[in-house]
């Protein structure tokens, strides 16, 4: 695929007549391997006779575990083997572009937006762990009341303008802050399927099933 190294905006005013400024978009080829998530897991074949709905229950099982590594894999990948390159991964270390004394968590995650907003890619969004977004949603000011936090609240959660995505992903103390739609893509090869066996290994002769399920992203 093609990933941007460079971009020069020479947009300005024009003179009627005049020749317009050509601005440049330096694109770089990078590689990026197509990484297979997946895993499986065996059933007895009278167990699911006699239970039909326990079939999409273990379906609904193998897609959350897998759901859990996929998202893993997208903010903390390593890159290197079977993993993808995560978001978090290449992240800019956080620098605070600007001086406040006594910083807040609050504070430090609007600086964070102001560094991104300062490279030029305004951040849509911010990822945090649950446990940092409920401590900041239980903020109190001095008369007790919450700063952030509404208990009969049906809004989704939000700081700064920004939408707030909470995931145990995100190591505690740690966040994300970042131009999402326009800095990162995923290419799904193979959505997430689900496959059954009764062939695999012995299961035959032990009246066994294997309920397999994988997908292919980069």
């Amino acid at each position: 695929y093609m990933k941007e190294t460079g971009f020069t905006n020479n947009a300005a005013p024009v003179a009627e007549g005049a020749r317009k400024p050509e601005s440049t978009l330096t694109l770089a080829q990078s590689i990026a391997p197509v990484v297979k998530i997946a895993h499986f897991m065996k059933a007895s074949t009278e167990i699911l006779d006699d239970f039909p709905a326990l079939q999409s229950y273990i379906d609904e099982r193998l897609t959350y575990g897998l759901r859990l590594i996929e998202e893993n894999q997208l903010l903390k990948g390593s890159g290197v083997g079977n993993n993808l390159n995560g978001l978090y991964t290449q992240a800019s270390a956080y620098v605070a572009p600007i001086t406040i004394a006594g910083a807040t968590h609050i504070d430090t995650l609007r600086l964070a937006l102001l560094q991104s907003e300062l490279a030029e890619y305004p951040s849509d969004g911010l990822v945090l762990h649950p446990s940092n977004w409920a401590g900041i949603e239980l903020l109190k000011d001095t008369t007790g009341q919450y700063i952030i936090g509404n208990p009969q609240g049906t809004l989704s959660p939000s700081l700064w303008g920004r939408p707030v995505v909470t995931t145990q992903a995100m190591s505690i103390a740690t966040f994300l802050a970042g131009a999402f739609r326009m800095g990162a893509q995923i290419f799904d090869r193979l959505l997430a399927s689900v496959a059954i066996a009764t062939e695999n290994e012995d299961d035959f002769v032990n009246n066994l099933i294997t309920i397999l399920i994988e997908e292919r992203l980069a």
